[in-house]
């Protein structure tokens, strides 16, 4: 079967068709613009619409203010308290993986927080969100350069060849070749040399759509299953042709077909945002310059068959007026949305000024009687007769003040009390209040505020089990965004980085400032699963490192018990550490080794094989110098048994010659010799052939002397 092909001319009335028949509010006249116009009234309490003044009153109920306001202050709170959003699951527990998530997961968040304005667009994209039911968020990626300009007064030739190798770097105007050449250098030398130096700012922008501005067809339930999404946009001439600079056609010959801003795009919703801000609205400026002129344009994107295959392929087509500025084939819709009160099957849902709209109209109501009736008590009403009584000295009272009258007066004025207030006006207040808390699920426990929590008898624990009970709508609210419209746009900024990036990107994290390659990036895995950095749940980082203490101190407990050690698996310790890393917020690359780099795994196997080495060579070194402490300590023993040898027998031959003496004195005298009591040399001396020795030496000595003493001569000395 033969399909034919979509024309330009069938594309542009397709556009324009879906435009019309699309809802969002671009026709400004839709039930749900008049919805976001009451919305925007009750949100500045400014007494319009269904909160006009019937009496004299034109009090307005907080009640908008104050549920929008305290949402916007929890969400925001959870979700961008510390400029950390996304963060990308690791496919595996392997710290290559892991790594390669927290790069994801630093860059997003640096392209949310540094390289654009992200708190402040998504703080306006919850708070649109919580206000007008549906908040929209677009991105893009932006061509974008800045110039700098390098001036030199003389530069060598070769210099300057090397500077214009960097494609980046341009001349500007003449070359003027120096006139004074050096003999000994004959290079040519430039002088009054200007260059310009391209610095790309290029990068991924987003922001927050307004809602009067978006489109999508009625029977969408979703961005990406929607088969037309559209905004529509004003730019000037000057705009255009810096985007579209393809677009060759005279800007002038736009015309009647894409029409001015001057009230082209009006709405009710815009006008009561600015007429509650106290913007003026009905006049325009008259731009004077062709470059300065204002366009309607629309970006859309839309399913068509442009290639006859019969199937409709997504589209991002620019338009304004008849012409087409922008076609190209895209693989997603880069929106995405945020819905606090989901209607089922729908894209659009609820909001919650939807739902505190009866009690805001209530409590209106009766705060407007309670002023009136002490404004009618202050300033009563009076009835007189005319004929008797001046009304205008009745309507302004003077200080002693005498008020003429003909006749009497007793039954010609008579005053008006007002209504007393009914006694169950205070208690439908407290009625109505405690109806908001249910229907928004922001009560005063959740704020903090309900003092009863705080009695005597309220332990800690059962105070923060009510505060916490209270913030389940809220957490709620906060998990639907978190797994809708903020995944899908961290989701997105990390697809077009890696499908725009040409150089390498500079990027945040916890150590400093980083730098990624676009094969690098390109490496990183588009599958991987993101969740949302909150407090919130069984998830948020606080209870996982919890959990994962319990397991630190199971560990120890189990490897105690032979039977249970064989059960820990031997990478438990490695998977501990690199989640509780993981969990902190940091990389664990900085404190681990990724087990599956070789290269680095041989590094590190070197190390340890040298530490070992270096531990054995300590260890033998260790041994040595024991064994020679050893021995040195044995050779002083040996050195003192010497000594205390010598010393022994020093006094023992001491003792013996003075024996020997008195022997040989006690024989010339003629007296019994005195008998030596000998000493146990054996048991004090080691040394027992030398003891013998000297005792035979003794014993010759004493015969000597008595033979001498026999023979009558005197015995030697």
């Amino acid at each position: 079967m033969d399909h034919s092909k979509i024309t330009d001319e069938e594309l542009l009335a397709s556009i324009d068709s879906k435009v019309r028949n699309s809802v969002g509010g671009a026709t400004g006249s839709s039930d749900l613009s008049k919805k976001r116009e009451s919305s925007t009234y009750e949100y500045t309490m400014d007494p319009r619409g269904d909160l006009a003044p019937q009496g004299v009153s034109k009090i307005v109920s907080s009640d908008t203010v104050e549920i929008i306001e305290g949402y916007t202050s929890l969400l925001v709170k959870l979700l961008l308290d510390n400029n950390k959003l996304a963060n990308f699951i690791p496919r595996s527990a392997t710290a290559r993986d892991i790594h390669d998530a927290k790069t994801a997961s630093d860059i997003v968040n640096y392209c949310i927080f540094n390289k654009n304005d992200g708190w402040r667009i998504i703080n306006t994209w919850i708070k649109s969100s919580l206000l007008y039911g549906n908040g929209t968020v677009s991105w893009i990626w932006e061509e974008a350069a800045d110039y700098e300009i390098e001036e030199y007064d003389e530069i060598p030739e070769a210099v300057l060849d090397e500077l214009l190798a960097d494609s980046n770097v341009e001349i500007v105007g003449e070359l003027e070749i120096s006139e004074e050449i050096n003999p000994e250098n004959p290079e040519i030398v430039y002088q009054n040399v200007r260059l310009r130096r391209k610095v790309d700012k290029s990068r991924v922008t987003f922001d927050a759509i307004p809602p009067e501005t978006f489109l999508i067809n009625r029977s969408a339930t979703s961005i990406q299953s929607a088969s037309f999404i559209g905004k529509v946009t004003e730019l000037s001439h000057s705009e255009i042709r810096q985007m579209f600079p393809e677009f060759k056609k005279d800007l002038s010959e736009l015309g009647e077909n894409a029409e001015s801003s001057r009230g082209s795009h009006w709405s009710s919703e815009k006008f009561s945002r600015r007429d509650a801000t106290g913007i003026e609205n009905l006049g325009y400026e008259e731009e004077d310059e062709e470059a300065n002129t204002i366009v309607e344009v629309i970006e859309c994107w839309i399913r068509s068959d442009r290639d006859g295959d019969g199937i409709a392929e997504l589209k991002h087509v620019i338009k304004a007026g008849e012409d087409i500025l922008l076609e190209e084939d895209v693989s997603y819709i880069p929106v995405a949305d945020l819905n606090p009160i989901e209607v089922p099957h729908e894209h659009f849902g609820l909001s919650l000024s939807d739902m505190v709209r009866p009690q805001m109209q209530a409590t209106t109501a009766i705060m407007r009687g309670f002023v009136e009736n002490v404004y009618y008590g202050n300033y009563g009403r009076t009835l007189a007769d005319p004929n008797v009584v001046d009304f205008a000295a009745l309507q302004n009272p003077v200080p002693k003040q005498i008020i003429a009258t003909n006749g009497t007066p007793v039954n010609s004025v008579q005053q008006l009390n007002p209504e007393p207030i009914s006694s169950g006006t205070q208690g439908m207040l407290e009625f109505l209040q405690l109806q908001k808390e249910q229907a928004t699920g922001l009560t005063k426990a959740s704020m903090g505020l309900n003092d009863a929590l705080y009695v005597s008898g309220n332990s800690a624990e059962k105070t923060a089990q009510a505060q916490s009970a209270a913030q389940i709508r809220i957490e709620h609210i906060a998990r639907r965004f978190m797994e809708t419209g903020l995944k899908d746009l961290c989701r997105g900024l990390l697809k077009e980085m890696k499908q725009n990036i040409k150089e390498d990107m500079m990027y945040k994290t916890e150590a400093g400032y980083a730098s990624i390659s676009p094969l690098d990036l390109q490496r990183i895995p588009s599958n991987m699963d993101l969740d949302i950095q909150a407090n919130l749940g069984e998830n948020s980082n606080s209870s996982l490192q919890q959990k994962l203490g319990k397991v630190a101190e199971l560990l120890p407990m189990m490897a105690q018990d032979p039977e249970a050690r064989k059960y820990i698996s031997p990478q438990a310790a490695m998977n501990l550490g690199t989640q509780m890393i993981n969990s902190m917020g940091f990389d664990p690359l900085d404190y681990f080794v990724d087990p599956e780099d070789q290269q680095t795994m041989d590094l590190v196997q070197k190390q340890i094989d040298q530490e070992a080495q270096g531990a054995q060579q300590a260890k033998e070194l260790e041994m040595k110098t024991i064994t020679a402490n050893i021995s040195l300590v044995k050779a002083e023993v040996d050195n003192k048994k010497i000594d205390n040898k010598r010393q022994l027998l020093e006094a023992q031959d001491e003792s013996n010659r003075k024996w020997a003496e008195l022997e040989i004195k006690a024989v010339q005298a003629g007296t019994p010799p005195i008998k030596t009591v000998p000493l146990d040399f054996p048991t004090l001396y080691t040394d027992t052939e030398g003891n013998e020795k000297r005792q035979a030496e003794h014993e010759q000595m004493k015969q000597q002397a008595a033979q001498q003493q026999q023979a009558g001569q005197e015995p030697q000395q």
